[in-house]
């Protein structure tokens, strides 16, 4: 999750295409950002309809994302903020403020448009999308992978770990920012599809943990998401983004220019959250993934110049390759890079982020 298409991909409604390279079928939806940005358009829009926007299946998403970072949102409450702002009337409830579908409203046309300018000309659209994922992903590959446009809720875009993913085209003002937050959460879908090959990023919920177990939980979920952010934030090519003139494009260059110019803080970060989830009084996973992967998504950073060393080193296939390893893997593989540590584009880690990875890889004996 920034909070944040694969192969042959067209934004029609229902409309699956096959990558020639690869098995993999690629659905996406636009139904849910239609039917929001049409209804704040309509100043007579009934609950009633709010309702059943609201339990469209990319907007489903939505919710789901929300409770997940723990804004209570439920059917009712976002059809009450999408009548509300439609309606022209200021949200009373504080979880429906998180929806943002004040912010949303006056960019309706606009956005509006930007749907159709990707449904009128798919080819355009996925062209670079297609090439870029395909240098990433394991030839032979058998995958069903189904998306949905939304427009509403926190961040570009996101995936919860399965073989869907979420295009959020609300904080977005051109095609060049949705190919790239596009790219971002395929690749996502993409690292679902072989979760299981990966391993679990946790032991099973119920377990009475000892301490060494419950710290290599904590720190195998962490490694989980470097690897996962990092590598898809290298796989979207954030080169691209200067071409963008969107003021979302804009700030998430400055947030990763800054990050790459202090990236030992961004490491230090990650050491930091190694230690405390490995501590006497383990500080929770929640809290590490809330400061490191959240707002300006420092560990991104350090994840994003790992995967960037792992393709100057390995190739593209080299990092496909980890789509079947588990995490702890992505980050040993970089420590054994020719350059690791020779400058100031491959940084050390820390010898607990270290330590961590050669305990997962022993089995946390």
């Amino acid at each position: 999750m920034l909070r944040q298409i694969f192969g042959l991909i067209v934004i029609v409604c229902f409309l699956s295409v096959v990558l020639p390279a690869s098995a993999i079928t690629v659905t996406v939806n636009a139904d849910a950002a239609k039917a929001v940005l049409q209804a704040l358009q309509n100043p007579a829009l009934s609950y009633d309809e709010a309702l059943r926007i609201a339990q469209l299946p990319g907007n489903q998403g939505i919710i789901r994302k929300e409770n997940e970072f723990k804004v209570p949102v439920s059917n009712e409450s976002f059809a009450n903020a999408l009548v509300a702002a439609a309606h022209g009337q200021k949200a009373t409830d504080p979880n429906q403020v998180d929806l943002f579908f004040d912010i949303v409203k006056p960019k309706a046309p606009q956005l509006l448009e930007l749907v159709r300018q990707i449904e009128a000309n798919p080819e355009t659209f996925q062209a670079s999308i297609e090439k870029r994922i395909g240098l990433f992903t394991l030839p032979g590959s058998e995958i069903r992978l189904q998306g949905y446009i939304v427009a509403g809720g926190d961040g570009g875009g996101y995936a919860f770990g399965d073989t869907n993913f979420y295009l959020n085209i609300g904080f977005m003002d051109d095609i060049v920012l949705a190919k790239s937050a596009t790219t971002h959460e395929l690749y996502h879908a993409v690292q679902g599809a072989f979760a299981v090959e990966r391993g679990p990023a946790a032991e099973p919920s119920g377990l009475a943990l000892s301490p060494v177990r419950l710290a290599c939980a904590g720190t195998a979920r962490l490694f989980a998401s470097l690897y996962e952010e990092g590598t898809a934030t290298y796989v979207e090519d954030i080169s691209l983004l200067p071409q963008s003139h969107s003021e979302s494009a804009t700030r998430k260059l400055a947030d990763m220019t800054d990050g790459l110019r202090h990236i030992h803080d961004s490491a230090t970060l990650l050491e930091l959250s190694v230690t405390g989830l490995r501590s006497a009084n383990a500080v929770s996973y929640d809290d590490v993934y809330d400061v490191g992967f959240l707002g300006h998504g420092v560990l991104y950073n350090i994840g994003y110049v790992m995967a960037k060393a792992i393709v100057e080193n390995d190739g593209p296939q080299g990092l496909a390759a980890f789509l079947k390893r588990p995490p702890y893997k992505f980050v040993l593989r970089y420590t054994q890079l020719p350059a690791y540590g020779m400058d100031k584009d491959h940084p050390t880690l820390g010898p607990n982020t270290i330590d961590a990875a050669n305990q997962l890889a022993n089995g946390c004996n």
